[in-house]
């Protein structure tokens, strides 16, 4: 039976804590957009499907060969698409290039910010369906037909001490690690204990643009590489009375104009950005807004042409 042509949702990590365990391996969270690679050697094609089932191997053609990289005739892989920024996955260039649909600028950024297939599993293989086979297995099946290049790299992974590899990623500024547990199956669409997601907090300074109008949240956003101020989301977690009337009393003397920021929401109030706070969060989400944000405090000696992505 052929799933080359089918829609596979991919199996989800739940959140976990970092630990060790001889019956587990553990391998560096990427910063990227997952992805399902479909592999034909005998077709000559690569297809790409993202975690909602939507096709974006035309928003990706520099990965058009990435079927030459494997030795069979067919596989079908699980991994990540990332882009490299500073030895570093950049999320917000991987969602850039997801965003984007014009034909030019994609030929523009292939170049300027081309993407590579981090690839740790393997769900079929010249005919055969993989998913029921241990995940140990899966890997051992995976390495061997893989041929590494600019385009196509495999995730390695360490066995039992996932706190040591936590710390690694935590001190190289790395989103995290998964955690798996080496016999289990592969759970299409689930999202399952037996894959654990541990992260690190992110932690950055931003500017507050705004406030809600019911004075319960602060709107912060970041520069972008064009100097424009772009909003991360509201963060209400964290504050006080003391820092909410602190902030308030400043705030009534530098409100702007409802398009000041090209921003439409008549529930929010904008100020000039000239305060900055530091915010930590768990990560960010695919139009690039903060999740689960906390307000850590304000940061009266950074400037806010210094907040940026």
């Amino acid at each position: 039976m052929s799933m080359m042509d089918e829609k596979i949702p991919p199996m989800l990590a739940s959140p976990g804590k970092p630990f060790d365990d001889p019956n587990w391996i553990f391998e560096i969270k990427w910063d990227g957009s997952r992805t399902i690679a479909f592999l034909s050697n005998i077709s000559s094609y690569t297809r790409l499907q993202d975690r909602r089932l939507k096709d974006i191997t035309y928003q990706f053609p520099e990965l058009e060969l990435l079927h030459k990289s494997i030795k069979r005739k067919e596989a079908i892989l699980d991994g990540e698409l990332v882009v490299m920024k500073n030895g570093k996955p950049s999320y917000r260039n991987i969602m850039s290039r997801k965003h984007h649909q014009n034909k030019i600028k994609i030929e523009i950024l292939k170049r300027s910010m081309p993407a590579l297939f981090i690839a740790w599993d393997i769900l079929y293989l010249d005919g055969k369906i993989l998913v029921d086979l241990p995940l140990i297995e899966r890997k051992e099946i995976l390495n061997s037909i893989i041929i590494e290049n600019e385009s196509l790299k495999k995730s390695d992974f360490i066995e039992e001490f996932g706190k040591k590899l936590f710390d690694v990623t935590r001190q190289k500024g790395l989103e995290g690690i998964i955690a798996k547990e080496m016999n289990s199956l592969y759970e299409m669409g689930k999202r399952s204990k037996f894959w654990l997601k541990i992260k690190n907090f992110i932690t950055l300074n931003a500017v507050i643009m705004g406030y809600k109008k019911n004075k319960t949240a602060l709107i912060l956003g970041l520069y972008d590489d064009e100097g424009n101020l772009v909003s991360i989301g509201s963060c209400e977690s964290g504050l006080t009375r003391k820092d909410l009337a602190a902030f308030f009393e400043i705030a009534k003397d530098i409100t702007v104009p409802q398009d000041f920021y090209h921003y439409k929401d008549k529930n929010i109030e904008w100020i000039e950005p000239v305060l900055v706070c530091k915010v930590r969060f768990m990560e960010w989400s695919e139009n690039l807004k903060m999740r689960a944000p906390t307000f850590l405090g304000f940061q009266f000696d950074v400037k806010p042409w210094e907040c940026k992505f």
